[in-house]
């Protein structure tokens, strides 16, 4: 009889361990990549009163007699399925669509890790990349040095502080038209050269271009040195002129120009080889050839680009660049040849980042160049309802749950991001309510039973009277 009042005892315990499992679950229903759980049940060892028997003879075998000692915990499971998607437009909220879990430490080495499906993640002081508790969430950062990926994990830095050096310019493309119903030059142009002392006082005067009524097309541009530097280069285009800036007679000078190509910060004029540091005596040497054919495309056999030798200034090296004319044509519209492909830029601070769906975070810098500054990284587990949770949305290792496997996001197992969303708790209010339903009547039922034993037992006690 008393085993009955210890099976009430055990049922009301364990449905009072599912209830408060529930309870958990209702209570997380808005909470950040929270995942709910369930409770199930077995019974515990039963007492054998009698043994079972084989058949014997004429007498058929029997059953063994067993009475359970009540219920027990079975196990209490995660459901690390993924919850729904709530838009945010906060550039740091991320969600993982898909397997992986954020990493993130508070330690200095980086080593003592824990696992989050919440990505309400934000900037500290520093310009770390932070959870909502100050752990930091874990990446590859670019070495400044080479432009690649660390091998190592570390926190990931967003700061305003962060640099973009100045880069040289090393090429430019010209590309648009030059206007073949302009005048063909009908003079030779002319110049004052001198032989230039920049560093003379008085300085010696810049070097000006002469062309008198003959008609050109201008075009300035602004070049980098190594320091950030700015170069301003102009170049004058003129029509019917060959390499020695003698007007051509005849129809051969319909598609013959000649480019003349002037440091505006020094005067000087660069030859049909690119220098500039020798000064140009000549209007001859000054002027570069540029030959079209009768398609209004550069001639095949004509000088398609030149490699200009910039002085540096300041403190900067002279840098060298190279300038492509073959995409020029020469058409019977108005004439829009410029420049329209370089590399050097100024130095920059971040201004405005991104995150993208594979984890890179994509900076953009005050000199206008966009470059991925680091890429978050993602962790999976051979059994992730192994992980252990802890508190503040974060789990930890377990024995069961495997070593963590880190990679990027969209690579192979991994997920890929949802910028500016959150993954919200996966708990299903329905199924709560249902199981609370159930939990409730399970709890009732197995509180009658030590009621009901008790009468018996009552009853018992009565029997002296």
């Amino acid at each position: 009889m008393m085993r009955s009042m210890y099976s009430g005892v055990s049922g009301l315990r364990a449905h009072q361990l599912k209830m408060d499992i529930i309870g958990n679950n209702i209570a997380n229903v808005n909470t950040v990549g929270f995942k709910g759980q369930r409770v199930t049940f077995q019974e515990v060892y039963s007492q054998t009163i009698k043994g079972a028997s084989s058949p014997q003879e004429g007498k058929g075998g029997t059953n063994a007699h067993q009475v359970g000692l009540g219920i027990s915990l079975s196990s209490i499971d995660t459901f690390h399925i993924r919850g729904a998607v709530q838009r945010t437009d906060n550039i740091t909220d991320l969600a993982v669509n898909g397997d992986g879990f954020f990493m993130i430490s508070d330690s200095s080495d980086y080593l003592s890790r824990s696992y989050t499906r919440a990505g309400n993640f934000s900037l500290d002081d520093d310009g770390n990349l932070v959870a909502s508790n100050g752990y930091k969430v874990l990446g590859y950062m670019v070495d400044q040095n080479t432009g690649v990926l660390k091998s190592s994990l570390e926190g990931i830095k967003i700061s305003k502080a962060t640099a973009d050096d100045a880069k040289a310019t090393s090429y430019s493309t010209f590309e648009g038209n030059l206007d073949n119903a302009i005048a063909r030059a009908t003079t030779m142009p002319t110049t004052p050269f001198t032989a230039q002392n920049l560093t003379a006082t008085p300085a010696v005067p810049k070097d000006t271009l002469n062309l008198g009524d003959n008609k050109y097309w201008e075009t300035t541009y602004q070049y980098t040195d190594g320091l950030g530097g700015q170069h301003n280069l102009k170049y004058t285009f003129v029509r019917g002129l060959d390499g020695a800036g003698v007007p051509i007679a005849g129809a051969a000078g319909d598609t013959q120009w000649a480019v003349f190509i002037q440091d505006l910060d020094t005067g000087r004029f660069f030859n049909d080889s690119g220098d500039s540091d020798a000064p140009v005596t000549t209007i001859g040497a000054a002027a570069i050839p540029i030959k079209f054919g009768a398609d209004g495309k550069i001639d095949s056999t004509s000088l398609k680009g030149i490699k200009l030798e910039i002085q540096g200034k300041n403190g900067s090296d002279k840098f060298n660049v190279d300038v492509d004319f073959s995409q020029l044509t020469q058409f019977a519209s108005d004439s829009n040849a410029s420049i329209t492909k370089s590399d050097g830029y100024a130095q920059g601070f971040l201004d405005t980042f991104s995150i993208g769906q594979t984890g890179e975070v994509n900076a953009v810098f005050t000199n206008g160049q966009n470059k991925v500054i680091g890429r978050i990284a993602l962790a999976v587990f051979k059994n992730p309802a192994g992980l252990e949770k802890t508190a503040e949305n974060m789990y930890q290792l377990t024995p069961n749950s495997g070593d963590a496997i880190v990679g990027l996001p969209g690579d192979g197992s991994m997920g890929s991001l949802n910028p500016g969303t959150l993954e919200m708790s996966n708990v299903d209010i329905s199924r709560e309510f249902t199981e609370m339903i159930s939990t409730q009547r399970g709890f009732q039922a197995n509180s009658r039973i030590i009621t009901a034993s008790d009468e018996m037992l009552q009853e018992l006690v009565n029997l002296k009277r």
